[in-house]
């Protein structure tokens, strides 16, 4: 999957997570006040879209070695956005009460924690294992900005289209169920496009496969280890091709740069021809070949400057 596609992924399943939301606001049972009704929609919300983004952020960069964090970054991501849906629900209620356009306050929070969510399980494992965290870190500010933006903008969508509803449905408003559902769809997309193009913009370094097995795939680099291979477990697996080993390389990353070091292979590992020995420094445009399969690696600019 290309990171184009994962932009587009994350905005139309984050919008059909926002329906899910809705529709479980608009069947629940609980009968209480306004601010609490407003948190718990939010809630739900939060909930479905965060669950969502992590399904897709996990469907595009994990792998075969994720084992019981296939089921804990979910469950992690889940939670965080519940809570900032709950807090933002119940935050912009109070005070779309003094003045409508501060409701915007309540979904930039959701949009914020929502935008977390994806990279919180990483953040947090690679914390208590004592690793390096900084990839996971830039992962979770990325989210974050993009979250809140979205929330922003969502927000901003939110509060004209329940403008427009009024004016066309009028007194009837109430007997329909449109005019928050296509709201709760809006937010959910904003929040998901924005989230997802923040990604892929502020990331600092992504490898493409431009040969070989999935041709087109591309991988934002977070992990402070990205493994390569023929393996079910890597998280590039380049299948098929007998020169690639189950475990072929690894891109490694140390104080801010990259590098790439090859397994011991029989074939060897190559950077733009040149065999790879020991641990070799990727910089921007390099290409990693291994058996037929050839690799792209990508950094930003900014990095490659401070590091030259």
């Amino acid at each position: 999957m290309s990171l184009r596609w994962f932009v587009y992924y994350c905005a139309a399943w984050a919008g059909f997570a926002g329906f899910i939301g809705w529709s479980l606001g608009k069947t629940s049972p609980i009968e209480s006040s306004a601010v609490f009704n407003a948190a718990v929609k939010g809630m739900l919300l939060g909930l479905t879209v965060a669950l969502m983004l992590v399904l897709v952020d996990l469907a595009f960069n994990g792998s075969g070695r994720e084992g019981c964090g296939a089921v804990l970054r979910p469950l992690v991501g889940g939670c965080v956005g519940a809570l900032g849906g709950f807090v933002g629900g119940m935050l912009g209620q109070i005070l779309y009460a003094l003045w409508g356009p501060f409701l915007l306050v309540g979904w930039g929070l959701t949009g914020l924690l929502i935008g977390a969510a994806p990279g919180m399980y990483e953040w947090l494992s690679c914390l208590a294992a004592d690793e390096d965290a900084s990839g996971a870190a830039r992962k979770v500010r990325n989210g974050v900005i993009g979250g809140l933006m979205g929330g922003l903008l969502g927000g901003g969508f939110f509060l004209w289209m329940q403008t427009a509803w009024a004016k066309a449905l009028a007194d009837r408003i109430d007997e329909f169920w449109s005019p928050a559902a296509t709201g709760f769809v809006v937010l959910g997309m904003c929040i998901g496009l924005l989230m997802g193009l923040t990604q892929v913009i502020l990331t600092d370094a992504s490898i493409k496969v431009e040969s070989g097995f999935r041709a087109g795939r591309e991988l934002i680099l977070t992990r402070a280890e990205t493994t390569v291979g023929r393996g079910e477990a890597c998280d590039v697996g380049l299948f098929g091709d007998p020169a690639i080993e189950k475990l072929h390389l690894r891109i490694v990353q140390k104080g801010g740069q990259y590098f790439v070091e090859d397994n011991g292979t029989k074939e060897g590992t190559f950077v733009n021809g040149e065999e790879v020995r020991g641990s070799r420094p990727l910089r921007d445009g390099d290409l990693i070949e291994v058996g037929r399969a050839t690799l792209r690696f990508s950094e930003r600019a900014r990095r490659v400057e401070g590091s030259s």
